[in-house]
């Protein structure tokens, strides 16, 4: 077909606005506010109108409770500012490349309308529209995947400043300096529950809050233990001693999980790969001496 070529160069800039437009998403949100305080977030001033022009749709949109909690939930727990202003912005971007999408999709469907480009153009409205939820849920996951990883050792490290003498809250801000260059989602969650109790929020609340951001069954019993801790006015070492020990044991349990569980995995690789190497290198000097036997 004479404009094949359409749909793949649409995908393809759509993809790069995508990333371009949504690339900072991840990143600290008060690092964020900063560069544009100190004006190096300056936007396209056509750019920032366009947006503008969007934002009674988004605000049309977001009067759906549902969607405005699910969205501020996303936000919430990849741990970045989630008020009602940032919701705003985060469905007015959503909403401004879903348009920019069907713009260049009618495009498309102009040179060439058929039920393949439909298809097409319908796919690509859809990915463009749901895009940042993908983004932000792959995120959030490895977040967690992350965390769970060098949790353990954190609370270690924990224990023993604790043993050593430091109050609980200074611990904790010292675990978020040790790990800074070790896990990123370690210590950007000790950072701020560090400075969440600072300015004056109660322990039991930015606990609750860190859990809420890192939804793991770990950091759930951590900080549950915590906060039965300062209720009860039991020793904060010997909670965290045995919670270590606790740690330990389902850390151990998960790698034998995943040594148990690679023989399985390697079982299709092997089939696939290994074994037809290995027939052609037994059967191969059999196959050619039968060859020569019947051709003599």
């Amino acid at each position: 077909m004479k404009f094949e070529f359409i749909p793949i160069l649409i995908g393809l800039w759509t993809a790069y606005f995508l990333y371009t437009l949504f690339s900072d998403e991840s990143d600290d949100f008060l690092r964020s506010r900063l560069k544009k305080a100190a004006g190096g977030g300056k936007k396209n001033v056509t750019y920032k109108f366009l947006l503008d022009l969007v934002k009674p749709l988004s605000s049309k949109n977001l009067t759906n409770k549902e969607s405005k909690s699910k969205i501020h939930k996303l936000l919430q727990t990849l741990g970045v500012s989630s008020s009602d202003e940032d919701i705003l912005e985060f469905e007015n971007k959503r909403l401004f490349s879903l348009l920019v999408a069907v713009v260049l999709c009618s495009f498309l469907l102009i040179f060439s309308f058929n039920n393949m480009s439909v298809s097409i153009a319908i796919l690509i409205c859809y990915l463009v529209y749901k895009y940042p939820e993908f983004k932000i849920q792959s995120l959030i996951k490895q977040k967690q995947k992350e965390f769970l990883r060098f949790f353990p050792d954190a609370v270690d490290l924990l224990s023993v400043c604790v043993e050593a003498g430091l109050g609980i809250d200074s611990a904790i801000e010292r675990v978020a300096q040790e790990f800074s260059g070790l896990s990123k989602a370690v210590s950007g969650e000790f950072s701020r529950l560090s400075k969440d109790v600072m300015s004056g929020l109660p322990r039991e609340e930015a606990l609750k809050n860190m859990t809420k951001r890192v939804n793991t069954q770990d950091l759930q019993s951590f900080s549950a233990m915590l906060i039965q801790s300062d209720k009860m006015g039991t020793s904060v070492v010997q909670s965290l001693r045995v919670y270590c020990d606790t740690l330990r044991t389902r850390k151990k349990q998960r790698i034998e999980e995943l040594v148990q569980g690679a023989s399985a995995k390697m079982t299709v690789p092997m089939i696939l790969f290994l074994l037809p190497a290995l027939f052609i290198v037994i059967l191969y000097p059999a196959i050619i001496k039968i060859m020569e036997n019947m051709a003599g």
